[in-house]
């Protein structure tokens, strides 16, 4: 399999492709009726109102919304990881744990200050399985990059300092 040499690229597709995972368990846990909001309703929630986002128009909004976040978000964890220090399989779960509870966190105030609708969940339970939840996203996105990405990606680059430029 060709593996991903870009960290952008490798970014928006593993943010994608582990929105999936993130994205099945949302629903079904709303369907269920263990939380009173899905994922997308809070994306959706920047750019509309409340009364608009459980319509079918605004539902396919919130969709598309999560899953452009989820792609930005995978760019950030890709940067985040590469950064940090050695790439391996236990530090890129770890982390990526890390990242998926982070964002949301900072994704869910956001929401809080800007969010047009309030759409954003009251109750502890969702709260709290919308942030687990993300730590799904997180770290399917940390074995989606060791599966994904080139190994050239991981290593360090070699520093100039000490080094003298022509």
């Amino acid at each position: 399999m060709r593996k991903i040499n870009d960290k952008i690229i490798l970014g928006l597709v593993v943010g994608l492709l582990a929105n999936i995972p993130k994205t099945i368990v949302c629903q079904t846990l709303y369907f269920k009726g263990i939380i009173k909001r899905k994922c997308s309703d809070l994306a959706a929630s920047i750019f509309i109102p409340t009364n608009k986002i459980f319509t079918k128009k605004g539902n396919a909004f919130g969709m598309l919304c999560d899953s452009v976040t989820a792609s930005f978000d995978g760019i950030a964890y890709i940067y985040f990881l590469t950064n940090t220090g050695k790439v391996n399989k236990r530090n890129a779960l770890i982390k990526g744990f890390i990242s998926g509870i982070f964002i949301f966190g900072l994704f869910r105030s956001i929401v809080a200050v800007v969010g047009t609708g309030k759409a954003y969940p009251k109750d502890i339970l969702t709260n709290t399985v919308m942030g687990i939840n993300s730590s799904v996203w997180g770290v399917t996105a940390g074995l989606l990059t060791l599966l994904l990405g080139n190994k050239d990606l991981f290593e360090p680059k070699p520093s100039l300092q000490g080094k003298h430029l022509k």
